[in-house]
């Protein structure tokens, strides 16, 4: 049991991308064609000369209701589905009332159409029944085999990227202090850039983290993450590594990966900073002395 909630909280990779969500509501849909055509399970046989008909029917009703599944949820409950929280529990959570859904509208036009030409429909259950031992386990098998090859394939990205030996380049700084201003102009933030280890977004505020001796410092400002880049473009160490967090690489000891994506680590930073999945193999080498 403890190894199954662990593996629930795995972190998993959840895909923004139309075109992906197309593209899986695609195969779905064509896969649920195949089976029931080919095979002809669930009493299809006694449908004759309409199974065809009834077969692409069923397919084409999941591709849309795959692509349903992928896409409204996303937009109406955006907490829910952000992408740096993402794991196996909640991707087989909406997996499971995805085939409810798509299973209930299934069954529905699935009777309609035969009730057309004077056939009788199945029990709403039991379609639901069908429909749960056909697409459960390979959806739990396709998860299982995903997680795992992309969490393998960035553990060994990472471990390349961390032997990856290579002279940092750091442009000097003519000025020995830097000065960040408030939105509204009426407050401002003093540090040394060297002194910087890492800056989060907290909504309309940006929070400082400074090294102070041995000592990690938060300061608060109202000031936007886009801002604050701007103004540190040109300190080479300091990068926007993620839409929440701007790091000072200096302060950076090692990449690990997962199958939603990088984290950076380092000694004084007390969790592991997500990093964009926009960031090249080459970026990433960049992060690190």
């Amino acid at each position: 049991m403890k190894f199954l909630f662990s593996w629930l909280s795995t972190p998993y990779y959840f895909n923004p991308s139309v075109k992906f969500k197309l593209k899986i509501g695609f195969y779905f849909g064509l896969f649920v064609f195949l089976f029931l055509y080919v095979f002809k399970p669930f009493n299809i046989p006694s449908l004759v000369d309409l199974i065809l008909e009834y077969t692409v029917l069923l397919g084409v009703i999941t591709f849309f209701g795959v692509f349903f599944m992928l896409y409204i949820p996303a937009l109406l409950f955006e907490n829910y589905f952000d992408e740096d929280k993402w794991t196996i529990g909640r991707n087989i959570f909406v997996i499971l009332i995805g085939i409810i859904l798509i299973g209930s509208v299934l069954w529905y036009f699935g009777n309609l159409f035969k009730s057309t030409f004077g056939i009788v429909g199945i029990n709403y259950f039991t379609f639901l029944a069908y429909t749960f031992s056909v697409g459960v386990i390979p959806l739990l098998f396709f998860v299982f085999i995903n997680e795992k090859s992309v969490r393998e394939k960035r553990e060994k990205r990472a471990k390349e990227i961390n032997t990856y030996n290579k002279e940092k380049l750091v442009k000097k700084i003519l000025i020995p202090k830097i000065t960040i201003y408030s939105d509204n102009k009426k407050e401002k933030l003093i540090f040394k850039p060297d002194d910087l280890v890492y800056i989060s977004s907290q909504g309309n505020y940006a929070s400082f983290f400074i090294q102070e001796n041995t000592n990690l410092k938060e300061k608060i400002l109202r000031v936007t993450l886009t801002k604050i880049d701007t103004e540190l473009k040109d300190y080479v160490n300091v990068i926007r590594c993620h839409k929440s967090y701007i790091v000072n690489v200096n302060f950076i000891k090692d990449i690990s990966g997962n199958a939603r994506g990088y984290l950076l680590k380092s000694d004084i930073i007390p969790f592991s900073i997500p990093v964009s999945r926009s960031f090249s193999k080459q970026s990433l080498k960049s992060l690190l002395n």
